[in-house]
């Protein structure tokens, strides 16, 4: 029997577990029967909020995809993480933070709905040249790989909402290269960034922050935000020296027990 809250970040939707006050041990079957849409409860992350791992840290926050596999990050979850902590008085309303499976982001809140995020700016990376020749035969040109505290494929295109974002994730996911890669389609907008995201283990989801956070990472100046704006409403984000703030939603939709095994 677990106690839960599902919340959502900007339509990136989670199913939230603290294992502070009782700890809950699942397995990957469990957290693949609680994401299923049509027998289950439904998500694009499952996310466990855990003691700290390390002193300097508040907490130590895992996310699970609902095919039951780990991600490295996700920071919509960390958004939500924050308001949950905040709504749950498990942690004063201030700065926190939260350890995770790549880096450590710092979450504050604001004066709305909306919560803070801080992440080390993302990086760009090279492509293998097996891999770049691969995308070249796939008709794909104008393209980024970023590191976000995980990686990310971000093509160019100007049929973001047209473009068969699935078949070409399956395509490029038969590599062993791109398995674990989120990959992205955006295209400029006078100020604003158009994005969609398929994230590795979880399908096309409605926002996904680190593909916003990369996304960013090459379309930003030092001095004016940008907006990214993807099928679950929009993102804020700011180059602050070396790293990227990202203000965005993180709201509740409901809470319940899960009864099942």
């Amino acid at each position: 029997m677990l106690k839960f809250k599902k919340m959502h970040g900007n339509g990136n939707d989670f199913i939230i577990l603290e294992n502070l006050t009782k700890a809950h041990a699942l397995s990957k079957s469990q957290i693949i029967k609680i994401g299923d849409r049509k027998k289950g409860l439904g998500f694009d992350q499952l996310i466990t909020i855990n003691p700290p791992t390390n002193s300097d840290h508040d907490f130590y926050v895992k996310f699970f995809n609902s095919d039951g596999s780990e991600a490295d990050m996700c920071i919509n979850g960390a958004r939500s993480v924050g308001a949950f902590l905040w709504e749950s008085k498990l942690a004063p309303k201030k700065s926190l933070l939260l350890g995770t499976k790549s880096k450590p982001v710092l979450i504050a809140p604001t004066g709305s709905k909306k919560v803070k995020v801080i992440i080390d700016y993302p990086l760009q990376e090279e492509v293998p040249k097996a891999e770049a020749q691969f995308l070249d035969k796939c008709g794909l040109k104008k393209y980024k790989f970023i590191n976000a505290g995980n990686k990310h494929l971000i093509i160019e295109t100007a049929k973001v909402f047209s473009f068969d974002l699935d078949g070409l994730s399956s395509k490029l996911r038969q590599r062993k290269f791109f398995r674990g890669v989120n990959i992205s389609l955006f295209s400029k907008h006078s100020k604003n960034l158009e994005l969609r995201t398929n994230e590795a283990g979880a399908g096309e989801t409605l926002s996904c922050g680190s593909a916003s956070a990369a996304t960013a990472s090459f379309n930003i100046n030092d001095k004016l935000p940008v907006k990214i704006i993807s099928a679950g409403g929009e993102l804020s984000l700011r180059k602050i020296n070396d790293k990227l703030e990202m203000t965005g939603p993180a709201e509740f939709i409901c809470e319940g027990i899960w009864l099942k095994n």
